[in-house]
C-alpha cells in the first residue's frame, strides 16, 4: 500500500500543547500494546509449546512407542528433535521474504491453523521415521512466525521502542515452558501408557483455534489499523509510520537490497551469534526433562521441575530488554553481560554433585536465561537495518543461525555421557557464550564505525532529506544520516 496515496484519508491530529500530544501518544502506545502484544506473545508461546511437546512426551511413552531409543542411545530422538529445525532452516528465508509482501493477518492466521493440524497428526505416527517427516513439516510451517513478528514490531514501533516489545513476545518461550510443565504434568499423570498422545491432541487443538483468533484480530498494518483505533489515533499512527524508517508495508522484493544484505558482514555476524546462542537450547528444551531425570527424579517430577526454568527465562528477558530501552546504545554491552548467568549455570550444573538437590537445579535454571541475549540480538539487528527486503534477509539470516544452533544442540547431549554429567553439553554452552560475546563486541566496533561516519556527514536539510529518502524504501546505507544504534 502506498502511504502517500492515502494521506487524505486521515485527519491530521492537532494538539495545542505538547503535553496533550504526549498523553495521546502514550494512550496510542498503550492501545497498540494491548492489541498486539497478547496476539504475538500467545502465538510465539504456542509455537514453543508445539515444538517442545516432544521433550515432555519423552517422559510419557513416546520413546518406546515410536522406537526413539535404540541400543541404549537416544540418537533417533535427537534426530527427531533436529528434524524440526531442518524444515525450519529450509523455509525461514523464503518465508521471511514472502511474508514481507502478504497481508500479515491472513498469512499468519493460516499458517498457525495449519501447524496446529500437523501437531495433532503426531498421534497417527507409528514409528520414528514417520515422526521425522512430521517434525520436518512442523518446522516448515512454523518457520515464518518469528521473522514475521520482528517485521510486525518494526512496522508498529520506533527503534527505541522495539527491544522491550520483542522482549515481551519472546518471553513467551519462558511463560509457555511453565504452562508446558503444568499442563503436561496433568496430562501425563493419567497413568495411560500412551499419555504422550494427549499432549499433542491438546496443543494441536488449541493452536488451530488460536489461528482463527489471529485471523480475526491482527491488523494488517498501521495504515490499516481496523476498528480498534479512532480517527485521531489513526492520524497519529500515520505520523509515526512516516517518521519510522523501518516501517514498510508490503513492498516489492528488491534484489539489490538482498545483495546488499548478503554482502554486509554484519548479516553473517548476526547469523553466527544466533547459532552460538542457540547451542544452549538442547540442554534446556529437547533434553531438559531427561537431564533433570538423570539427577534422580521421576518422569512426572522432571516435567514439573522444568517450570522454574521458564520463570528465569521471562525475568532475565524483561530485565535486559528494559535496560536496553532505558539506556541508549547499550545493547552491545548488555549482550555479554546477559551471557554471564548462562555460563555460571553451566559451570554449576557440571561441577555440583548430581543428586536430587537444589545445586544442579539452580545451574540448570540459570542456563535457561539464554533467551535474553538472543532478544538483544534481534533488537540490535532490527534497529540497524532499513529497507524491506534487506530487513527480511537479515531477519532470515538470524533465524538460519537459530536453526543451525538448534540442530547442533540436538546432538550435544549424549546419553552415554550421563555418568560424566553430560560434560560435552556444558563445555559447548560455555564456549558458545564466550564466542558469541566476542562476536558481539566485533559487531559493536563495526556499527560504531558506521554510526560515527554518518554522524559526521553534513546534510543541507536534515529533516527533508530523511523524510524523502525513508519513504522510498531505501536501505540503511542508502539513507543519508541514518541513525545507527549500539
Amino acid at each position: 500500500m502506498n502511504a502517500q496515496d492515502e494521506k487524505s484519508d486521515y485527519p491530521v491530529a492537532n494538539f495545542e500543547e505538547p503535553a496533550g500530544r504526549q498523553r495521546a501518544l502514550r494512550r496510542l502506545l498503550w492501545k497498540q500494546d494491548l492489541l498486539l502484544m497478547p496476539l504475538l506473545t500467545v502465538t510465539l508461546g504456542l509455537q514453543y509449546y508445539d515444538k517442545a511437546a516432544l521433550g515432555s512426551a519423552a517422559a510419557f511413552g513416546i520413546l518406546k512407542d515410536l522406537q526413539l531409543q535404540h541400543n541404549g542411545t537416544t540418537t533417533r530422538y535427537a534426530t527427531a528433535t533436529a528434524c524440526f529445525y531442518y524444515g525450519y532452516i529450509v523455509a525461514v528465508l523464503p518465508g521471511a521474504l514472502l511474508f514481507a509482501r502478504l497481508n500479515l493477518r491472513y498469512a499468519a492466521g493460516t499458517v498457525i491453523t495449519l501447524w496446529g493440524l500437523v501437531a495433532i497428526l503426531t498421534v497417527v505416527v507409528t514409528d520414528y521415521k514417520g515422526l521425522y517427516v512430521q517434525r520436518v513439516f512442523l518446522g516448515l510451517l512454523e518457520s515464518a512466525v518469528s521473522p514475521c513478528f520482528v517485521a510486525i514490531t518494526a512496522l508498529w514501533y520506533k527503534p527505541q521502542e522495539q527491544a522491550k516489545r520483542m522482549g515481551i513476545w519472546y518471553s513467551a518461550t519462558g511463560i509457555f515452558s511453565m504452562f508446558n510443565g503444568l499442563i503436561n504434568f496433568a496430562l501425563g499423570s493419567s497413568g495411560d501408557a500412551h499419555a504422550w498422545k494427549y499432549i499433542y491432541y491438546f496443543c494441536g487443538a488449541v493452536t488451530m483455534a488460536w489461528g482463527l483468533v489471529v485471523m480475526a484480530l491482527l491488523p494488517p498494518s498501521p495504515l490499516q489499523p481496523g476498528p480498534f483505533f479512532n480517527e485521531t489515533e489513526r492520524a497519529l499512527l500515520r505520523r509515526r509510520f512516516e517518521e519510522n524508517p523501518f516501517a514498510r508495508d508490503r513492498q516489492p522484493l528488491k534484489w539489490s537490497q538482498a545483495r546488499e544484505a548478503l554482502l554486509d558482514i554484519k548479516t553473517w555476524l548476526y547469523l553466527l551469534v544466533g547459532a552460538l546462542v542457540y547451542l544452549c537450547n538442547g540442554a534446556v528444551t529437547a533434553f531438559g526433562t531427561l537431564i533433570i531425570k538423570s539427577l534422580g527424579y521421576s518422569g512426572l517430577q522432571s516435567v514439573a521441575l522444568t517450570i522454574p526454568g521458564g520463570a528465569v527465562t521471562c525475568v532475565t528477558i524483561y530485565i535486559f530488554t528494559a535496560l536496553a530501552d532505558r539506556f541508549r546504545d547499550s545493547r552491545t554491552w548488555l549482550f555479554p553481560i546477559s551471557c554471564i548467568p548462562v555460563v555460571v549455570g553451566a559451570i554449576v550444573i557440571w561441577t555440583a554433585p548430581w543428586h536430587p538437590t537444589a545445586g544442579p537445579l539452580i545451574g540448570y535454571y540459570l542456563v535457561a536465561s539464554f533467551g535474553a541475549p538472543y532478544v538483544l540480538l534481534l533488537a540490535l539487528a532490527s534497529a540497524n537495518t532499513a529497507g524491506s527486503t534487506k530487513k527480511a534477509v537479515t531477519n532470515g539470516a538470524i533465524f538460519v543461525g537459530y536453526n543451525a544452533g538448534n540442530i547442533a544442540a540436538s546432538y550435544t547431549v549424549k546419553t552415554q555421557e550421563a555418568p560424566q554429567k553430560y560434560k560435552s553439553t556444558w563445555i559447548t554452552v560455555i564456549v558458545a557464550m564466550a564466542a558469541a560475546s566476542i562476536l558481539m563486541l566485533v559487531l559493536r566496533f563495526l556499527i560504531k564505525r558506521q554510526k560515527d561516519a554518518n554522524d559526521a556527514e553534513e546534510l543541507s536539510d536534515d529533516d527533508v532529506v530523511m523524510k524523502v529518502e525513508e519513504y522510498q524504501d531505501l536501505t540503511d546505507r542508502q539513507i543519508r544520516g541514518f541513525k545507527y544504534s549500539l
